[in-house]
Formats: C-alpha cells, structure tokens, sequence
C-alpha cells in the first residue's frame, strides 16, 4: 500500500472523535434520479446505507471523502436487514438499483457475507442491474464469484480517482495504486460483471489547468479496462481535508468550463464519459464564477445521452476569455488558492496576468 504517512495523520486528525449518527434502521438516504447504464438511459433508485465504515477509516481516511460523518459503530446485522427491507420496498417498480455505503458494499466486514446474501435475495429478484462501490481490495475472486447467481446484471463502481500514483497517495491518501486498480477492474470483468470507474477532478494541490491535464490523461489511460467513466469534480465534504483547505481559501472547486472542456475532449465512439455532479453551481461544488444552470444542464445531458452537440455549441459561443484568465492566474500561483477570493480581494488593484 502506497501512503504518505504524515499526510494521512494529519487527516486522520481532522475528523471528529464523536461522531452520531442517525437511525440505525434507516439507510442515510434513499432517492430516485436518471443514470446512463447499460448504453441508455436508466430510471434509478439510489441507497446509501448506513455502516460501521469504511475500513481505511479506520486508518485515516481519503482526502475529499466526508461519508465518516454517516457512521455508526453499534451497527448489527438485524439493523442492516431491516435497511435491505426499506429499500426493497422503495423500489417500487424501478429495475435499476445503484448501493453506496459509507465504505465498501463488498467489504465483509462492513456488509457481512450473510447479510450480502439476504440482501441479494431480498432485492436481486425485483431488479434488472444493481451497481455496488467498492474499493479494489475487496474485487477478488474468492470474494466476488457468486455474486452472479443472483439474477440481476452487476457493475462494480471502483474509486481510482487518477490514473498518476503520486496524485493517489499525495493529494487523495487513497491507500491503492493504479496497478491494483487494473487488477481488481480486470478480474470484475473476468468474472462477468461489468466495471463503472470514478475519477476524482481536482483534488488538493492541483491547479485546474493541471487537474484538467490528469483527467484526460486518466481517461485514456483506462480505455478498456471500464465500461464506463465518471468523472466526479470535487464537492467540499464535512470535517475532510479539503474543507480545511478550503476554509482557509487554499483550495477552490473546479469549475463548469473545465469539466465541459474534459468531456469534450474525451468523447469517443464506443467509449462512454459521463458527469453528474454534486453540488454544482453551489460554493462547495463545481461552479464558475457566476451560475450557470444552462450548462450543468447540459453537461448532465450529454452525460446521459452520450451526444455532446448542444454542449459543444454551447461552450464554443460562449466567452471563455475571463475563465481562461482565471485557470491561468492560478497556474502562476504558488498553490492552488481560491481565485475569486483573491480576485475579490484585490478589487482596485490591477492584476497582470
């Protein structure tokens, strides 16, 4: 495991000692909302249940990921059985199913194998396609095999965040590598399934104009190894590094410009990139300087539909000239601090770029 041992306790150390959390019964949230699986559009029901944890929480914890916050130690099994319950019932017709937990779904020690059993029992036979997260350890054979003999076609959603090793364990502390990512990927897909893989736009310590260079980068560097890709751009979590940052004006979310400009520069015939972004054009999410709703609209629609024409008309008509300006002043700069708090700042004074 590659890990930066000094950053990895400086994030351990930011994250609150008493955490509470809400009704063991109950998932953390249970919502309804649009996916592109399988080459079309999906209705889909989304859960996110509350777990002991991830087990690198128990560690430190990655960088941007604030879903600790969500955790409750005392959890059991029956607490677990009657969360599988409620969410059975939610379905409500809806064939698709996408499971988030605060770590692992396949992790057994926070979803034990029986309960992974009585899950897959209790919802398999009422689903068509069940996406499960996981990290890359727990994509082994002897771990996944028989996840297939429950009926519904499965994608495991694996977190590489970057393709770039040093990005990995220095601005994400994800205690993985680029190499275990290609081994878990690969035998997912061995096995059957299929493969969703996140990656993580802007993570501390990068400029945009260099965190829009790694996205594309890490996109073609997993050509083939995914069925599809998500790019996530940072939202800023609860009691997480980036918060820290971000309080203190070092750290801004990337902007709406960006994450058009890496879809567009990506997109290829039989490759699928898509982006449905939390928080956007909201202070803790991805935003440009001033809201646009038109073009997150359209960034989640050609996400779902895979036909980027209106997106790429939209971004040629528009200036583009002050977002420029901006992603190329924070290049210059030491760190990558909060432009339009700088800018904001320095009102009458002149900034030469």
């Amino acid at each position: 495991m590659t890990t930066n041992r000094a950053f990895a306790s400086f994030i351990k150390d930011l994250m609150p000692s008493d955490l509470k959390s809400g009704n063991p019964d109950t998932p953390v949230s249970v919502w309804k909302e649009l996916d592109r699986i399988e080459g079309k559009k999906e209705d889909t029901v989304v859960s996110i249940f509350r777990t002991r944890g991830c087990s690198w929480y128990n560690y430190s914890s990655c960088s941007m990921c604030g879903y600790f916050n969500d955790i409750d130690l005392s959890i059991t099994k029956e607490n677990l059985y009657r969360q599988i319950d409620l969410v059975a019932r939610s379905l409500n017709g809806i064939k698709v199913l996408k499971v988030f937990t605060s770590g692992s779904f396949l992790d057994p020690m926070e979803i034990p194998l029986d309960v992974r059993d009585y899950f897959m029992n209790t919802v398999g036979a009422k689903i068509s396609t069940l996406l499960v997260e996981s990290r890359t350890e727990y994509i082994r054979e002897d771990n996944i095999a028989d996840l297939g003999k429950y009926g519904p076609a499965i994608r495991m959603a694996i977190g590489l965040e970057s393709s770039n090793d040093q990005i990995i364990a220095n601005s994400i502390n994800k205690g993985s590598t680029f190499a275990k990512y290609k081994v878990s990927a690969i035998t997912a897909r061995k096995l059957g399934f299929t493969v969703r893989t996140y990656l993580l736009f802007k993570p501390p310590f990068m400029t945009e104009k260099a965190a829009i260079s790694d996205m594309i980068h890490s996109i073609n560097d997993i050509d083939g190894l995914t069925d599809d890709i998500s790019v996530n751009p940072m939202n800023i979590q609860k009691n997480t590094f980036v918060e820290y940052l971000w309080k203190k004006h070092l750290y801004r979310p990337p902007r709406l410009w960006s994450l058009a400009r890496i879809l567009l520069e990506t997109r290829k015939h039989g490759r699928t990139v898509i982006s449905y972004p939390t928080g956007g054009n909201k202070e803790r999410g991805v935003h440009n300087s001033k809201p646009d709703r038109d073009l997150l609209d359209l960034i989640v629609g050609s996400s779902l539909t895979q036909d980027f024409d209106q997106l790429e008309s939209y971004y040629k008509k528009s200036d583009l000239r002050p977002y420029e300006q901006e992603i190329e002043l924070e290049s210059r700069l030491v760190s990558d601090m909060d432009i339009d708090y700088i800018s904001k700042r320095s009102e009458g004074y002149s900034i030469i770029i």
